[in-house]
């Protein structure tokens, strides 16, 4: 996975599949820290190839471990987070488990997937496997107003 999809970005709702995954976590016995859960990013704007989210509009991003999400047309989120107060202090990357591919979820300051409990850093570094490869991360931008994924 090279390059950003971003045909059809979808943010002003949240998906099937996240919704599904947030089941599977609950009925899994994983704990969900709702106050540090991420959110679906909102005043997004497409320019070219790359994703720009307002930073104004998306406060989660305001604080260190805060995250905003969005659901692409492929099937797949990509994650935006807060990894440090720096102005370039951003990663974001997909939420896809890079052991069998199912999405994420955040819990706490980790990212756990809720089929087998491989566990993520906020910066997408392993923890815990059994995934063996950090999540992929994408090129990112940013000044005081935005954040530019892609």
């Amino acid at each position: 996975m090279s390059e950003l999809d971003l045909e059809g970005v979808k943010s002003a709702h949240i998906g099937r599949r996240a919704v599904l995954c947030g089941a599977v976590a609950i009925a899994l016995g994983v704990s969900a820290d709702i106050a540090s859960a991420s959110v679906p990013a909102v005043g997004i704007k497409q320019v070219g190839k790359k994703l720009q989210i307002d930073l104004a509009k998306n406060k989660a991003l305001g604080k260190v471990g805060g995250a905003v999400t969005i659901d692409l047309s492929n099937g797949t989120s990509v994650a935006i987070v807060r990894t440090s107060a720096a102005l370039k202090g951003f990663t974001a990357m997909n939420l896809s488990c890079t052991h069998q591919g199912v999405t994420v979820v955040q819990q706490g300051s980790t990212w756990v997937c809720p089929a087998h409990g491989s566990t993520f850093s906020t910066a997408g570094k392993v923890v815990r496997g059994p995934a063996n490869q950090a999540l992929f991360t994408y090129p990112v931008t940013a000044t005081a107003k935005t954040v530019t994924i892609g």
